[in-house]
């Protein structure tokens, strides 16, 4: 074979190997485009809601308590008019502006919203942590909901969210997800008996954001097991005042001024009574508390954990 002919040749391969290259990458590019769109882009059933909310000045004050300890002012600020969360190269999220969707969402679409992190389309929310509101009460619901409409409404452009490749591929390999819009997916803490029903229940709404839905501790955030180490002194002190037996906390002390602060001290006695006995208590099944709810089982708390 003559040089100039293998020179051709060799030539049209390195074309060919370039073509197929450039294909291969143009199928990966919309691979990645489609798949990650299909996740923004889903839509899910929307549940029905039963909720009204209401202009009953005890009501509103109810959900301002409400919103209050369960984080709303820390995402959509000190006004709920909303704020940017996460803005980079890659990914732009929103806390959205609740007095300007108060003007266009039903109650239905508010309650979706908390408890199942819907839009109104049926689309998924990416930051809305619906997790830790998807067991709050039907009356919490509506009080929160009355307190937002009572707000002068602040006419704003809503956010949307901006996907880049990056966070387009992250979606693809399953690191990058919206909340999961179903109850059934979501943890929630340990259930030990009626007799800490209350506790358990603020420990969903007030604490679970940080230390995960089940309060087994998420990222930097312990599992909730250390509160059983404070005294009921230290308690309300690391609650009201964000500091342990060893000082100031980063993390706590801001909480207790922003959030915190509102507890009642009812509620703080109720959650440190339920964050000790999960953490030396037995607890209950899903069976034994159908076997409450029917009146088939009389006890209201469970035995102790074996040492």
């Amino acid at each position: 074979m003559s040089a100039g002919r293998f020179t051709i040749l060799a030539a049209r391969g390195i074309g060919i190997a370039a073509g197929l290259a450039a294909a291969a990458w143009l199928v990966w590019l919309a691979y990645v485009y489609l798949a990650s769109e299909a996740v923004i882009e889903r839509r899910y059933t929307l549940p029905s809601s039963l909720v009204h909310a209401s202009t009953d000045a005890q009501a509103i004050a109810r959900g301002k308590h409400w919103a209050t300890l369960g984080g709303c002012f820390g995402c959509h600020g000190k006004d709920l008019r909303g704020r940017l969360l996460k803005d980079n190269p890659y990914l732009t999220l929103w806390a959205g502006d609740l007095t300007a969707a108060a003007a266009t969402y039903s109650d239905g679409d508010f309650e979706r919203a908390i408890r199942h992190g819907l839009t109104p389309d049926a689309k998924p929310m990416w930051i809305m942590p619906s997790d830790t509101f998807a067991y709050m009460r039907d009356k919490d619901v509506t009080d929160l909901i009355s307190y937002i409409r009572s707000l002068p409404v602040h006419r704003v452009r809503l956010h949307t969210a901006r996907f880049d490749w990056t966070a387009r591929k992250a979606i693809v390999a399953g690191k990058l997800a919206p909340k999961s819009p179903k109850a059934d997916e979501i943890a929630s803490p340990a259930d030990e008996g009626p007799r800490y029903d209350g506790g358990r229940y603020l420990a969903s709404i007030a604490c679970a954001q940080c230390h995960g839905p089940d309060l087994t501790g998420a990222g930097s955030a312990p599992d909730l097991n250390v509160a059983a180490t404070y005294t009921r002194s230290q308690f309300f002190r690391l609650l009201y005042r964000g500091q342990s037996a060893h000082g100031w906390l980063p993390i706590m002390s801001p909480l207790a001024k922003t959030r915190f602060h509102a507890f009642h001290d009812y509620e703080i006695n109720a959650l440190y009574d339920y964050l000790v006995a999960r953490k030396t208590l037995v607890p209950w099944t899903k069976e034994q508390r159908a076997e409450f709810n029917a009146g088939t089982r009389k006890d209201l708390v469970p035995p102790p954990r074996q040492p």
